[in-house]
């Protein structure tokens, strides 16, 4: 989501201290977008996970030049009223990168987790955690830097983090190399019938999916345009998708994934200046 930067999605009002902030032309086609995924979901979704990066952070590499707030309560804030529209009966969140999220000690995703009454989830420690983390705890933690979860059997692994490539006939290679060796952890991290069949990957901003006989591996879009960070390898390979991906799981077992990304069509344009005269 990368709420925060002047690039990527916010609410159509979101509140800052002593007043809100008017959206650009671009925040306000990424925010139809999201409610437009909203639309396609087949129903209000049984479990909504956000992989990691709710917020942008202070951003401290850009000094914050690239943001309409650093203050991390303010992106919270944000997010939240976004990810409430969903209305899923569980939701469940990861970690992603620290130099978004983490401020000293303080994550920012444990507090949005928090927040949102996200299921708790420590992969090693379960409930635990409370023990663990600070014995002054009143709760385990909800957030945990990989998930494990389950749907008539059909056991989900997913992480943010996983390569990036520019190149798109190379997109698929960091995936597919994750997936196989997902089997060479077969019975260690998971007992063997619960080994993962669906790997869910983040951090690349780009969908791309592979299908093995037994497996099915994706990254998911995301809802941030490109930054001057990225620019900085030139300009091919760096446009997104936008959107969410939508996974079905049926009684009998049968798995669809369904990504709703907006076509090129309805892509955010670059301005061209017209110098002809």
């Amino acid at each position: 989501m990368h709420v925060g930067s002047v690039y990527a999605v916010c609410s159509p009002k979101p509140l800052m201290k002593g007043g809100s902030y008017n959206p650009n032309k671009l925040q306000e086609k990424l925010c139809g977008v999201w409610y437009w995924v909203k639309d396609k979901v087949s129903a209000s979704p049984h479990i909504l996970v956000l992989n990691g990066e709710p917020c942008d952070g202070s951003n401290p590499k850009q000094n914050g030049g690239e943001a309409w707030t650093t203050v991390i309560r303010e992106q919270l804030d944000d997010a939240a009223e976004l990810l409430r529209a969903y209305k899923p009966k569980y939701f469940l969140m990861t970690r992603g990168s620290n130099y978004h999220v983490q401020q000293g000690a303080d994550n920012a995703e444990e507090i949005l987790a928090s927040e949102l009454n996200a299921v708790p989830y420590s992969g090693y420690l379960g409930k635990d955690s409370k023990k663990i983390v600070d014995p002054n705890r009143n709760e385990p933690t909800r957030t945990d830097h990989y998930l494990t979860f389950k749907i008539y059997e059909k056991v989900f692994s997913v992480t943010h983090h996983i390569g990036f490539n520019r190149w798109f006939a190379y997109r698929t290679t960091a995936l597919a190399r994750e997936m196989a060796d997902m089997e060479f952890l077969r019975g260690r991290y998971w007992s063997n019938e619960h080994t993962p069949s669906i790997i869910v990957r983040s951090h690349v901003h780009y969908f791309v999916m592979v299908r093995f006989a037994t497996q099915f591996g994706f990254t998911t879009p995301s809802f941030k345009m490109p930054d001057s960070h990225l620019f900085r390898g030139g300009l091919g390979g760096t446009a997104p998708s936008l959107g969410a991906v939508e996974v079905i799981i049926e009684p009998n077992g049968h798995i669809l994934v369904e990504p709703h990304i907006i076509s090129n069509v309805e892509y955010p344009k670059h301005k061209i200046l017209d110098l002809t005269n």
